[in-house]
């Protein structure tokens, strides 16, 4: 009988067979897991220099299952609303910090099991007063949002004229847009807040947060990649039961 160590074993020699072996049967070099970068994540989890990614926890997490595949990883960076249309043609290999509910395509991949779990707050400034409850927001508070992010809590607000949505470009611009006394209110993910707390300790934010949602994330496979899905939902297994996830996040809290 097989444990669990030796099947991880048998489909990363399995996955490298496939890979060295191209039309005819003839060995090649392996071909790099095309990896794609949503270009409006802001860090923590993606950190961009002169345009091209060197960081952050999506991007960790990709060198990382790399390294546990022994294959190459090549980052491609997309707008947001090209990563679903890339997936069905066939142009990327992997997509992850991905819910099955922030996609209209989610039938056309095959989802990871939950890697980590991210709560959305609202925030405020530093002279706001805390709201124990969002139905004790003054009426149309202006809360900066992401451009694009869907909020299911806040959307009744927002759609009812009780509140107004003010969209900046990324996480970081949000939360800088509300220390910067532009609106009394933002949204920021869990992630996004302590990354932005740690860089800047003379922020002016407010001491309070008040949870909106808690969400699963995944990494999703798309059925058109060119690389089997249960060879990398197996090591990304072997990652987050190794605590390797938990190490990456770590880096950046």
């Amino acid at each position: 009988m097989f444990q669990p160590d030796d099947r991880s074993l048998i489909a990363t020699c399995a996955l490298a067979i496939l890979l060295l072996l191209g039309a005819g049967g003839a060995p090649r070099a392996a071909e790099p897991m095309r990896f794609v970068l949503n270009e409006a994540q802001a860090a923590p989890l993606v950190l961009f220099e002169g345009g091209k990614p060197v960081g952050g926890i999506v991007y960790d997490i990709g060198k990382a299952l790399g390294e546990t595949l022994g294959i190459p990883v090549q980052f491609v960076v997309l707008p947001r609303k090209r990563i679903d249309a890339a997936a069905i043609a066939g142009d990327i290999d992997l997509r992850c910090y991905i819910n099955p509910a922030w996609t209209q395509f989610a039938d056309q991949f095959v989802w990871s099991d939950v890697l980590f779990a991210v709560s959305d707050v609202l925030v405020g400034g530093e002279q706001v007063p805390e709201p124990k409850a969002l139905m004790e927001l003054p009426n149309k508070a202006r809360i900066t949002t992401v451009l694009g992010y869907v909020y299911p809590t806040l959307e009744p607000l927002f759609e009812s004229g009780r509140a107004i949505r003010d969209d900046a470009a990324d996480q970081e611009k949000v939360l800088l847009m509300v220390s910067g006394g532009r609106n009394p209110y933002a949204v920021s993910n869990s992630l996004g807040l302590a990354w932005y707390l740690r860089i800047t300790p003379r922020h002016s934010l407010a001491p309070w947060r008040l949870e909106l949602s808690r969400y699963d994330v995944h990494c999703a496979v798309p059925k058109q990649g060119a690389i089997p899905a249960a060879m990398i939902n197996d090591a990304l297994d072997k990652l987050k039961n190794d605590g390797e996830i938990e190490k990456i996040l770590a880096r950046y809290r």
